[in-house]
């Protein structure tokens, strides 16, 4: 089941809670923080199964037209299950009901070798989503930045 999260104070546990159990992606404590401060501001949707929160989404309006999944993460334990497929759905209904006609995402280019970063880009490919803009200036040189961008 997908539930909208209003409580700030929820949207950060949920985003601690499922972001301490990504370090392959969210090992960065001070990017980790960020998020889970920054997550109170944003819409964010929480995919629960018997109860326990398995991942969630967290949107953040770029421009009238366009939605930036600003966070988003499935807990380890229920990758490969479709849960990131449902919630990535139910975001694309949710951006077309509010009339946002495409959604963006940051990842880490293919320039860095990260294994994870790949099975990432490879899920948002798989979501219809297509590289749009690489650049090392966002997230500096160690950690080459690829804008993706979905059109609904």
């Amino acid at each position: 089941m997908i539930k909208e999260i209003n409580s700030t104070k929820q949207k950060s546990e949920i985003c601690r809670l499922v972001l301490s159990d990504l370090p392959e992606w969210f090992g960065i404590e001070e990017s980790l923080n960020m998020y889970i401060r920054d997550v109170q501001k944003y819409p964010m949707f929480a995919y629960y199964q018997e109860g326990e929160v398995c991942g969630f989404y967290c949107l953040r309006e770029e421009n009238k037209t366009t939605l930036d999944m600003y966070v988003l993460g499935v807990k380890k334990k229920y990758h490969h299950l479709g849960i990131g497929s449902k919630l990535q759905k139910f975001v694309n209904d949710y951006a077309l009901d509010n009339n946002y006609e495409n959604l963006i995402v940051l990842t880490l280019s293919d320039k860095h070798s990260d294994k994870n970063y790949a099975m990432t880009r490879n899920f948002y490919l798989k979501q219809g989503f297509k590289p749009l803009y690489e650049s090392d200036k966002i997230w500096g040189k160690d950690n080459p930045t690829l804008i993706m961008m979905k059109n609904l």
